[in-house]
């Protein structure tokens, strides 16, 4: 399957940009370079940039099936390991797990933090789930997928959240959605159901509140299409509110451990065989 949000214009127009910032642009995961970084520090909201030139990026049919392959491996891992540790809620730190096993396999991603709404089956009676930017509590994200062609949403942790009336039987274990729907984020999606009221009730319109309140997620939806994929029927919509990931290399991740395994672990000891790049090592 092509890639089809590759945009020639626009992944010119960031070469150009990273070109005049002395960025070199050519290998996957050049958001660690020094020179990326020190425009980074200049501009907190310059990794979006590169969430943006992934996204824009033309790939060929071998580096697509190649990368296929080795980030169903990563992903599939990761859930496994997730699963067995029995954890709930951990969709940012696997997240982060995946994207950095990507970097290392030299795959084309970035982490995005996402609003998730899903739509249950209408015979199944249940209301829709939400996963909202803007709710009661503190949280480093709503959730947290990967974005890496040829897939348009990599969610792992989707099943491994907090449900409950039977929704989590309806919800798939993972994510490779290889192919989207086009989407268009509502109010409902982002806030909760209290704030909308509490909006209206002042007379307000939710975009204006949006850019009053954090101008970085209005761009960040603007520029990152919301896209939608389905499970049987149900369906999942996803909306990129802010580009995410670990600070940390892989080697450095080391705040959750599955059952008490690092991430360099598990990259070693059952990513790397499966892919046929190294023997098993033991613990």
């Amino acid at each position: 399957m092509p890639w089809v949000l590759s945009n020639e214009q626009t992944q010119r127009d960031l070469e150009r940009r990273f070109a005049r910032d002395g960025v070199s642009f050519t290998d996957a995961g050049f958001c660690d370079s020094p020179e990326f970084l020190k425009q980074e520090r200049r501009d907190a909201r310059y990794l979006e940039l590169y969430a943006r030139y992934v996204e824009a990026r033309t790939y060929d049919e071998a580096y697509l099936a190649d990368a296929a392959r080795k980030i169903a491996v990563v992903a599939d891992t990761v859930r496994a390991a997730v699963q067995v540790d029995g954890r709930l809620g951990a969709c940012v730190d696997a997240s982060g797990m995946i994207g950095r096993m990507l970097d290392k396999l030299g795959v084309w991603n970035y982490v995005a933090k996402a609003t998730l709404t899903i739509d249950f089956p209408e015979t199944s009676g249940l209301s829709p789930r939400y996963f909202w930017a803007f709710d009661h509590g503190q949280f480093a994200a709503p959730h947290a997928v990967v974005i890496a062609p040829p897939y348009y949403v990599v969610d792992a942790t989707v099943k491994y959240q907090p449900y409950d009336a039977g929704r989590d039987t309806l919800v798939p274990s993972i994510v490779l959605a290889d192919t989207f729907q086009g989407a268009q984020w509502r109010p409902e999606d982002l806030a909760n159901h209290d704030l909308l009221q509490e909006i209206r009730r002042r007379r307000h319109r939710f975009n204006e509140f949006l850019l009053r309140q954090n101008p970085g997620m209005a761009s960040v939806l603007e520029q990152l299409p919301s896209r939608a994929v389905m499970h049987g029927q149900t369906r999942l919509k996803y909306a990129v509110v802010a580009v995410g990931g670990t600070v940390e290399p892989l080697e450095g991740i080391t705040g959750y451990k599955p059952s008490g395994r690092t991430a360099l672990t598990i990259f070693e000891q059952d990513v790397l065989p499966k892919l046929g790049l190294l023997e098993s090592r033991s613990a």
